[in-house]
């Protein structure tokens, strides 16, 4: 079919009247690759598809499509060789979750969408991922419960804190140090503890200087007592990141390990996003 025809029959209008109703990116993509066909046997399917789509519609059940992001972008990332981020992570967590939900909403339709029924069974539930991911990952960070390694580290960097703080906590109380301080708090400098001290006794103040205030009438220093737990503390910050980066790893190789599965569950629920999109068109238009 030709473009003039194309545009006599608005259909590129209508393919983006439909895509409004598509509830994510997947169903989204999938209409925009939509042509025209003179296969008659993929255009009745096509048909039969958005007729059940509009059975489940007419009778009250809405497939649970809403919240699925499209994990493609992710699954190339994962291929390429990286590592996926806690929030990242938590998106994976998120589709795998709706996957299941909706194989769990088609299974039972046979008799209102028998062809959307079947293809539900192409989905793979990875219900194992997801609670790995849930108690690893909380909001964008790796959680304390990942692992018992990870545990361990976070209470030495906790105890190191309190240990900084009751130090600096002396420092600012005694009055020999009152003439010196400029303010009365910890404040925290690129990543250490410091006090802020007038400039003008920062050599009364044995220690290190962090930070140099922008107008020059206060430096921000790190107490010599706390030097010691400054250098555990750092050591035990990297500690950290190792493991935290060992644990997303593990989760990332868990998810590159079912890979196939997953890109066929985007595939199937990119499907039914554009079909429930066209069936609610339909609709709609009464058609």
């Amino acid at each position: 079919m030709n473009i003039s025809t194309l545009e006599k029959l608005h259909y590129n209008k209508i393919k983006e009247i439909i895509k409004s109703y598509c509830v994510s990116g997947l169903g989204r993509e999938l209409i925009d690759k939509l042509q025209p066909s003179n296969n008659i046997k993929q255009v009745k399917r096509m048909l039969e598809e958005t007729s059940e789509g509009r059975n489940l519609i007419d009778a009250s059940y809405h497939m649970p499509l809403k919240g699925i992001f499209n994990i493609a972008p992710l699954i190339d990332k994962i291929e390429k060789g990286s590592v996926l981020e806690p929030s990242e992570l938590t998106t994976i967590d998120n589709f795998l979750r709706g996957c299941r939900k909706v194989k769990i909403f088609i299974e039972d339709k046979e008799g209102y969408a028998p062809t959307l029924s079947a293809y539900g069974k192409s989905i793979t539930e990875l219900k194992y991922i997801e609670e790995e991911i849930e108690t690893s990952i909380k909001g964008s960070i790796v959680d304390s419960n990942a692992s018992k390694e990870l545990k361990r580290i976070r209470r030495h960097i906790e105890s190191c804190e309190e240990k900084i703080k009751e130090r600096l906590d002396k420092f600012i109380r005694s009055s020999a140090n009152k003439e010196y301080i400029q303010e009365f708090f910890i404040s925290q400098r690129n990543g250490r503890y410091t006090i802020p001290i007038k400039a003008s006794y920062k050599n009364q103040v044995q220690g290190s200087i962090v930070e140099v205030s922008s107008k020059g009438t206060t430096v921000f220093i790190e107490p010599s007592s706390v030097s010691k737990y400054t250098t555990e503390l750092t050591t035990l910050k990297s500690e950290e990141t190792m493991e935290e980066y060992r644990i997303l790893a593990t989760l990332t190789d868990m998810i590159f390990e079912r890979i196939k599965e997953l890109k066929i569950n985007i595939e199937v629920i990119a499907e039914y996003d554009m079909i429930i999109a066209k069936a609610k068109y339909s609709k709609d238009i009464d058609g």
